[in-house]
Parts: C-alpha cells; structure tokens; sequence
C-alpha cells in the first residue's frame, strides 16, 4: 500500500484533485504532525482526518471503514498501520522505533466487503455503475509526507550543508539549492578544491572562523530569509527541522516568522563568529 500518482484503481477512489477527479466535488484532506521530543528520538504523532463525501462518512458511521496512516521507517525496518474510526490519530513512538527519514501516507481503508457500492459523489462517467469493493481496498487517500527523526539537530552547523562542484560557476562564485535533505553550496571546480583543502586545515583551528564568516554567515543568512518567506516549500526538508532546532536553542524565532533580524539570528546560531576571528593585523601606534 503505496501512494503512486499514476495508478489507476478499478474503481472510484477519492484523492487530491492534481491526481485524479473521480469525486469532483469532495475533499480527503489530512493533517499531519511528527514531533520529535527534545534530546531524544521519541517522538509524537497527531494526525487529523478531514472528508466531506457523505457516501464515505456513511461507511465510516457503519464501521465499514476506517481511517489509518501507514509508518515507515526504512533505516530501523519500522512498519506499522494504525487506523481508528475517530478522525483523529494519535500515539507516541519508543525511542530507536524511529529514525532517519519516516513516510507516513494516509488513507481511507474499506475493512469489509462492500457488494455494488455506489456514491453519488462519483464524476458523471460512473454515471449508473457500482463496484464490489473488498476487505483491505483504499477508498480514498492524500499525498504521503516525509519527516526526518534523527540526531541531525545535535550535530554542528555544517551538517545542514553539502558542498559540491559545477564547471558552469566562474572562480569567486558560489549558489546555493535549497531543494533537497541538506542545503547544496555549489562552487567552481578549483574553488571546491581549494575549500576542501582549507577546510581540512582549518579544522579545530582559529582559522576556522574565517570559514564560517565568508561562507557559512552569508549561507546561512540566505536560508533563513529563503525559509521565512516560503515556509510550505521547505517545511519537509531535513535541514528545516534541524535549522528551526538550532534557532530555538540560540533563542531566536523559528522558521517562517515575519519581520525577523536573520542577521542578527545567524550570529547568534554561529555563536558570534567575527568576535572568534584570530588576528591578522595589527594597527601600532607611532
């Protein structure tokens, strides 16, 4: 039981209206919300159902159907289906149950056999049919949403971005991807070679803040900004969750604020790196 876009079910199954209008004028929404607990990998799940179709309500009212969410948890081999005739879902996840990236995909389940169902909800061209619907069918479902439930949050700052190189950037110019589990700084291929060598020097070294100055503080200011005015296109993002981590610890507003000194937030994030800049010049007296 897998969300695919492209497939075709033998009979009418309520989804989104980008992925098919066999009930044109009804509504499967859910809300979804995995909380990870502070310090840990436990985390709480809440899930909201929402359908409009009354044929549906119906079934549900005379438990022949119910609404469930399907877990996966791929790197701890979590598999877990949990359904209730309530529109609302909630139970807490054991630490070590989850971890890495988590799929949850929502669903409306027929759990027995339905003989020539028919809703009049239906697009016009089912117009005078019914189907026998069996035990175990999805009646209706909404788009799957990622989460990441891991201890990405505690590690350093530079976890959040990758790096890679690209033959189309001249030398001194970098662009960031925002679409993706980590942010992607791109650079010319000599530049990529030369921060890596820097890098690898600078480790645990007071050179290091220049780094952190040149590249990470204007990257990081960017995000934010980027993240502030788009917050639905970033939410499922790995690096969003571990961004807002950080922001709540250096006691800055989360992700998606209006009006907020990300300038002043990103310091703070970097622990106030100009100040830890060692040296290079100084002005004597005459």
């Amino acid at each position: 039981m897998k969300f695919d876009a492209g497939k075709a079910y033998p009979y009418p199954v309520l989804r989104p209206p980008s992925f098919g209008d066999d009930y044109p004028n009804a509504e499967f929404e859910v809300d979804i919300d995995l909380e990870r607990m502070s310090g840990g990998i436990v985390a709480d799940l809440s899930v909201e159902f929402c359908l409009s179709d009354p044929d549906l309500l119906l079934l549900v009212e005379q438990h022949i159907a119910q609404y469930a969410v399907l877990i996966r948890s791929p790197r701890t081999h979590y598999r877990n289906l949990f359904s209730s005739f309530d529109t609302d879902i909630k139970t807490e996840f054991d630490a070590g149950q989850l971890s890495g990236r988590v799929e949850i995909s929502p669903f409306l389940l027929c759990i027995k056999n339905i003989d020539s169902f028919r809703a009049n909800g239906w697009h016009e061209d089912y117009s005078g049919m019914s189907f026998d619907i069996v035990a175990g069918s999805v009646l209706a479902e909404d788009v799957p949403k990622e989460y990441w439930i891991d201890t990405a949050e505690e590690a350093p700052l530079g976890s959040i971005f990758a790096h890679s190189s690209n033959t189309q950037l001249q030398d001194g110019v970098w662009e960031l991807q925002l679409e993706g589990d980590r942010v992607e700084i791109s650079m010319s291929v000599s530049d990529s070679s030369n921060y890596s060598l820097a890098r690898n020097n600078a480790n645990n070294q007071p050179e290091g803040q220049y780094l952190m100055n040149g590249l990470y503080l204007p990257a990081l200011i960017v995000v934010l900004n980027c993240a502030d005015q788009d917050e639905e296109t970033y939410e499922s993002y790995r690096w969003f969750s571990a961004l807002n981590y950080r922001l709540e610890k250096a006691g800055c507003r989360p992700l998606g604020s209006k009006n907020a000194d990300r300038l002043v937030d990103a310091q703070r994030v970097l622990e106030q790196p100009f100040s830890k800049m060692p040296i290079i010049a100084e002005v004597k007296e005459q």
